[in-house]
């Protein structure tokens, strides 16, 4: 009988120092276990801290649509990019995508040296269709292992739920990014099984046991449980 595997994870470590610093406590105290980790954002002293911790699973968090204007000088990026405008770039922009995805591999592997590569994306952009067909095409040459695949399952909403504009937004991005997956023919994603696009930004202690139970019942043996606590402080933001 093969054994559970549920991750508590963290995205956007390295995003910037108060980030950094607040989910850094929560893998130092066992809250977490698990972190995807940007690196196009300077912050060398919390990738050190975190290199150190050995039984925390890592992945590469790609980058595409969150730079400051200092990084906007230092890359040829289109600017303003989000989720929506990246699905409709034209072949040359791609291209510069697929430079800065190759860029952010290398630094990646560079600073944590990792002995195969796991990848997911900073507003789930991997899932869109001509990013995750290139991310798979080098999936061999990079030693990529594993992708986030963020086609989340729907959940029975609480009562709570139906009066949340946040619940209703989350809804929105979450059945987009299954349109986009099953829109590509539902490729093969080696990855748990996800949870967390239908509560980000107001999961709780509820939420996580909702997403818990449904694991359970469905038996559910390989899982991730995304949580956002590292927050920027109103400086930063």
């Amino acid at each position: 009988m093969s054994k559970k595997k549920i991750y508590f994870h963290a995205d956007d470590f390295g995003r910037s120092i108060e980030v950094s610093k607040n989910i850094m406590k929560c893998l130092i105290k066992g809250n977490l276990n698990s972190v995807s980790i940007m690196v196009n954002h300077q912050n060398n002293k919390y990738h050190n801290k975190l290199k150190k911790l050995k039984k925390v699973n890592k992945r590469l968090h790609l980058n595409l649509t969150d730079f400051s204007n200092k990084d906007f000088k230092n890359n040829s990026l289109p600017n303003n990019l989000n989720f929506i405008k990246l699905i409709f770039l034209s072949d040359q922009e791609k291209k510069k995508i697929y430079r800065e995805i190759e860029l952010q591999i290398r630094k990646y592997k560079k600073i944590y040296k990792p002995k195969i590569l796991k990848i997911d994306g900073h507003e789930h952009v991997h899932m869109i269709p001509w990013i995750l067909r290139y991310l798979q095409k080098i999936k061999n040459k990079q030693n990529i292992k594993e992708f986030r695949n963020s086609n989340e399952s729907l959940m029975v909403p609480r009562f709570s739920d139906l009066f949340s504009f946040r619940y209703y937004r989350n809804i929105a991005a979450c059945i987009l990014v299954k349109f986009l997956y099953y829109f590509q023919g539902s490729p093969k994603i080696i990855a748990p099984k996800f949870s967390g696009i239908i509560y980000s930004g107001i999961q709780s202690e509820e939420t996580i046991n909702n997403s818990l139970n449904f694991f359970k019942k469905n038996n559910y043996k390989y899982c991730e449980i995304l949580i956002h606590p590292g927050y920027a402080s109103l400086k930063e933001s």
